[in-house]
Order: structure tokens, then sequence, then C-alpha cells
């Protein structure tokens, strides 16, 4: 019978990696003895592929930690206040929803960014629904894409 490592390019002295203490984002594979095919996983911190649902006015954080979409009704106007809990590499989508009543806007903290600096134009009558992408590219910048608008 083949060891794991005979179909291996490489192989890693897991006394030598040198690693002590931290965290490993992903699964290690061959732990402390890859010959015996011991795999070892680490669990990573990462959102969960969840979606929260929300009626939405004036300051509104949004937990990245817990989901990776929003989904938000706007019943007031509604400034997105800076998160503290975002992942790097995460990324999702904003569902923004116009009240009964429209005409809701959207303001920006500072940690979230735009093409251009030029904000972010949302529709603004009753019931319409509008997508925004986004992604986080380093802790404190969230970079949101172009709105697609209007569904209704």
């Amino acid at each position: 019978m083949a060891n794991l490592s005979d179909y291996m390019p490489f192989r890693i002295d897991p006394a030598n990696v040198g690693i002590t203490g931290g965290t490993i984002n992903g699964v290690v594979i061959g732990g402390v003895n890859p010959d015996a095919a011991t795999f070892t996983t680490v669990t990573a911190d990462s959102a969960v592929a969840g979606t929260q649902t929300a009626n939405a006015t004036g300051s509104t954080t949004l937990d990245f930690s817990a989901n990776q979409n929003f989904v938000l009704t706007l019943t007031g106007n509604v400034t997105l206040a800076n998160p503290t809990t975002e992942a790097v590499g995460q990324s999702g989508f904003i569902v923004m929803i116009q009240d009964a009543t429209g005409g809701r806007t959207v303001s920006l903290g500072t940690e979230y960014e735009t093409a251009g600096a030029g904000g972010l134009t949302l529709s603004t009558a009753a019931s319409t629904t509008d997508i925004v992408p986004y992604i986080v590219a380093a802790s404190g910048r969230i970079l949101l894409g172009a709105p697609q608008l209007a569904f209704a």
C-alpha cells in the first residue's frame, strides 16, 4: 500500500514549519504524520452565509460576522454605520427595499466606499427594491458595487 507522501510533490516537515500560535485559515493536510494520512482541520473565522432581514431607520450597523447578505426595508432615512465585524475577502449583497411611503435615503459611514467616491444613489419610489453588491477589501474598507435599481 502506498503512503500519502508517495503522491505529494514535496514534503513539509511539521516539526520545522515554525508556527507557534496564531490562526491558520483553511485546511491543513498531513498534520503530524503525513505518511499515515493523518488530517487536521482548522476552522477559520468567516462570515456565516446567512441573511439578515430587518426594518431599518436611523443609524444601522450590519453584523458581518453573523451574516453575508442583508435585506433592509427602509422605514426611514438610514445611515450605514461603520461595522467592526467585517472579514477581509467577505462579499455579498445588501438589498434595500423602500417601504410603502418611499423617498428614503441611505448615507454611508466612512468605511463604505463607492467608485469615484460618488456615494450611493438608490431608487426612491415606494416599494422598489435595489441590490448593492459589496466586498471587504481590507479592515475598514467595504467596497460597494454599482446598485441594481428599481426591481418592482
